[in-house]
């Protein structure tokens, strides 16, 4: 079915491109095959007006001329028609500085869809770049992105095509869901969190929205609107203000443990006798962040009250939070406890990364032009470079095979042939120019080049000259390229992660080995280790290196955080070939995993299975649960950990919006984990 909506689309296009005056209705009818088939006028109908938005979400302009000057509105009466020229891309040339950073926008996201869109933008603009990056050799310096966020795709969609958009909102001042009308004006990242900017129908302010607290699907509306002259996304996001930690909190923790709080710590008090606590003095700015830290440590933390039994407001306050995450994922992990899980029940992100009609006819597009500046190419290197195998590569070759001008006559279909291993296409001239980016596939390129500008010395002139020319090569290039926006994961970063920054860039640049000294959470432990290292990358809201572990034997990739010293350790040893193809793999936060374990994850938290490269998914149902309506579905993800403790700190971090289903070895280990916690805070009440 998808192949013959493909076929429909494909010759419409290429009969509203190929006739200067156009078609009647009436006549594109009878024109392109699908709709002679067609049973019926309203089928007709509705298949032509889908088929029409389609083809413009692509970039190619349907002109709607009334035959009859006196009845203007009568669409039955209008010619439809592509002129030629009015959808190719403007003359652009990119210098060799704004094609490399071009190469690292495109190569930012992590997120499949999103990765596709800044992709096939890259392969559009590759006249005018002069050729793809070879993409052999790793960047030394590389952000990614990652729209964990379900509401992300649908916003960026509302904010480029100027429509209103509703969904539920979780109010952090209230900690009430209300529905929320809104204009969204732009949509960026900032502090680590996806932001959306618009006009609130309701409030009638602007207002600022975070994705993370969208808490139901987003319904993008079908009312248009005119953003204000001159927003800045960028401006927006500038405004925002991270509040330095202004307030303190003490934390009792077992010798040995909490080692990234003790990090944390602005003064640790050990343990007066065998037994005892150290005394931790954290300072922090916002309570729930905090709460998250305290929570992941688990029963080797406590926030205690004060002597006679009473706390301070802020000691309060963050123990409540704690306290509140330990019991909402005790409820969590009791209700999901061996809940069955079946995998043929695929989840929504399995469909939802279908490959579309308009994506399936972009990629024939692409393979047209591509086939046609380099006829004879290999058959095989055709299918690489679409990332496609050399069977889906020849199904595109038999759909273009049999589709053509009005008439489908021999010498009107294209002529597609690679008997001998080399593909070979003609009589398919009008799609060959290259096409104007669509402002998806030029926002997501954006929003990686957004995110260059705040990587440190990533704000060069050659970033911005190419903003501006990828936001003109969408033909709006103004409102575009102020609509997405990126700002630095922190506007001061602390003096002692600048310098560990500063001392692993030196080392990746000049080829250096570096002895480290790490702290690895899931372990609670402090290692030491002597590596290679090739990367520096941006996951968001953290740093990373990706390095040769010498002691281990593998790429490993280490947070910049986490490093409590860098000590240069002389040159790097010559690259192993398994270390030279580990190092061109794309940078991914973790380690090798060892445990397996089923999480299931709400709407909340349903990101993890992406940013913890689940291998299965499935949508499962809490057991006694609503049964209807996409709020009661979860999804059950089966993910690898490196130990059983890090699945524990991932379900006491995020209290209530995941849990564990098995194995039962593992449950039981989450439960003892979350229950322990629980008990220090029964004891510490007690005195």
């Amino acid at each position: 079915m998808a192949a013959r909506s493909t076929e429909r689309l494909l010759n419409l296009l290429i009969a509203l491109v190929s006739r200067e005056r156009g078609y009647t209705r009436a006549e594109l009818r009878e024109a392109v095959p699908s709709y002679a088939e067609s049973a019926s006028d309203e089928a007709f109908e509705r298949m032509f007006e889908r088929d029409k938005a389609e083809l413009r979400d692509l970039g190619y302009p349907i002109e709607e001329v009334s035959e009859d000057p006196l009845f203007p509105d009568d669409t039955h009466g209008h010619r439809y028609r592509i002129p030629r020229g009015s959808f190719t891309l403007p003359p652009l040339q990119f210098t060799a500085e704004e094609s490399a950073v071009l190469a690292l926008a495109a190569n930012a996201w992590t997120d499949a869809s999103l990765g596709e869109l800044a992709r096939r933008a890259l392969r559009k603009l590759e006249p005018a770049i002069g050729g793809l990056p070879d993409d052999d050799a790793p960047p030394l310096l590389q952000p990614t992105l990652t729209a964990h966020e379900p509401s992300f795709e649908p916003l960026l969609s509302a904010v480029v095509r100027h429509r209103e958009v509703r969904f539920d909102y979780l109010a952090r001042s209230t900690d009430q869901l209300t529905t929320r009308r809104l204009r969204p004006w732009g949509i960026g990242s900032r502090y680590g969190n996806w932001y959306v900017v618009g006009w609130d129908l309701d409030r009638k302010d602007s207002r600022t929205f975070r994705l993370s607290r969208i808490m139901s699907d987003v319904s993008v509306t079908r009312k248009e609107f005119t953003p204000p002259e001159g927003f800045s996304m960028n401006e927006a996001l500038s405004q925002m203000v991270s509040h330095a930690p202004a307030r303190s909190v003490e934390v009792l923790a077992r010798p040995g443990h909490a080692l990234m709080l003790r990090r944390m710590a602005s003064r640790q008090e050990p343990a007066a006798g065998a037994g005892g606590w150290d005394r931790l003095h954290i300072p922090f700015a916002e309570t729930e962040i905090l709460a998250e830290e305290i929570a992941a440590a688990g029963p080797g933390v406590v926030v205690p009250l004060g002597g006679d039994g009473t706390a301070p407001t802020m000691q309060a306050e963050v123990r409540a939070a704690v306290v509140r995450r330990l019991r909402n994922a005790a409820t969590s992990v009791a209700a999901f406890r061996g809940v069955p899980v079946d995998w043929s029940v695929k989840s929504r992100k399995g469909t939802r990364n279908k490959l579309s009609t308009a994506d399936h006819l972009s990629r024939l597009l692409e393979i047209v032009r591509w086939v046609y500046a380099h006829q004879g190419a290999e058959l095989e290197e055709t299918a690489r470079r679409f990332g496609i195998t050399d069977q889906e590569l020849i199904a595109d070759l038999n759909t273009l095979f049999v589709c053509g001008k009005p008439g489908h006559m021999p010498d009107q279909l294209i002529d597609a042939s690679w008997d001998d291993g080399h593909v070979y296409l003609s009589n398919a001239d009008e799609l060959s120019d290259p096409v104007r980016l669509t402002q998806p596939e030029a926002s997501a390129l954006l929003v990686g080049l957004q995110t260059l500008r705040t990587v440190p010395g990533g704000d060069s002139e050659a970033v911005a000259s190419a903003i501006g020319k990828v936001a003109g090569a969408a033909g709006d290039a103004g409102v575009l390229a102020n609509a997405v926006g990126a700002r630095p994961i922190t506007d001061t970063p602390a003096p002692a992660l600048a310098d560990v920054m500063a001392s692993v860039r030196r080392a990746v640049g000049e080829r250096r080995r570096i002895r480290i000294r790490y702290v690895v959470p899931s372990r609670d432990e402090l290692t030491e280790r002597v590596v290679d290292p090739v990367q520096v990358f941006s996951s968001n809201t953290h740093w990373y290196v990706r390095a040769w572990c010498l002691g281990s034997e593998g790429m490993r990739n280490f947070r910049l955080d986490r490093l409590s010293a860098v000590e240069d350790a002389g040159p790097a040893g010559e690259r192993p070939a398994a270390q030279e193809a580990a190092a061109a793999a794309p940078p991914a936060p973790g380690t090798p995993d060892t445990v397996e374990v089923v999480l299931v994850t709400d709407r909340r938290s349903r990101w993890i299975a992406d940013q913890y490269h689940a291998t299965r998914t499935a949508v499962v149902r809490r057991p006694g649960g609503a049964r209807t309506g996409a709020a009661a579905d979860h999804e059950a993800a089966l993910i690898g950990f490196q130990t059983v403790e890090a699945a524990c700190a991932l379900v006491t971090r995020y209290g209530g919006q995941l849990a564990v289903a098995g194995p039962d070895d593992v449950v039981a280990q989450v439960e003892l984990w979350v229950n322990s916690a629980l008990d220090a805070y029964a004891a510490s009440e007690r005195g």
